[in-house]
């Protein structure tokens, strides 16, 4: 169980911040719930049952955590695939997964796929852009929150703290 306060991975929202626990009002049982507020829009509040295991939840790295796996960017791999028609199936697994390495992966491989379409002329279809947005959504807004600073600001920081671009998507 998560304490009140912790931040969390909540399943493809993103960062979360655990504002409260307890029983809810619309519900009769008695059940505790975890009242979540995602960490970059105040405005929603989820509402999900402490022993819940229908969405992935977990705890976001730490800021030490944050700053290795940020050194670490440039030597993150991208993967291979024996075709075109396994990509989707992998990236909803990836983004499910909430798993960073796995989402580094796929930002940079979409952003070497873009740069390679773009010099002949194409572009990227909508459901790699989606993708792409929320996998940067999810580790950005994870890595954001472990160094206290804006899901925006952290292309830069990575930029500036290995060289290497994350993409322009």
């Amino acid at each position: 169980m998560f304490k009140k306060g912790a931040n969390i991975l909540y399943g493809t929202v993103g960062v979360c911040q655990i504002e409260d626990i307890s029983k809810t009002d619309f519900s009769d049982n008695d059940r505790l719930y975890y009242y979540l507020v995602p960490r970059f829009e105040k405005e929603t509040t989820i509402y999900i049952p402490v022993n819940s295991d229908k969405v992935k939840m977990r705890e976001i790295m730490t800021r030490q955590q944050a700053e290795r796996f940020v050194t670490a960017w440039p030597s993150v791999q991208c993967k291979k695939y024996a075709s075109d028609r396994e990509r989707p199936q992998a990236y909803k697994e990836v983004l499910q997964s909430g798993d960073c390495l796995e989402l580094a992966s796929m930002i940079k491989e979409i952003a070497n796929m873009e740069q390679s379409r773009r010099g002949n002329g194409k572009m990227l279809s909508i459901r790699e852009r989606d993708g792409v947005k929320c996998a940067r959504k999810l580790l950005f807004g994870e890595l954001a929150a472990a160094l206290d600073i804006h899901p925006e600001e952290v292309p830069d920081y990575i930029q500036d703290q290995t060289g290497c671009s994350t993409g322009t998507i």
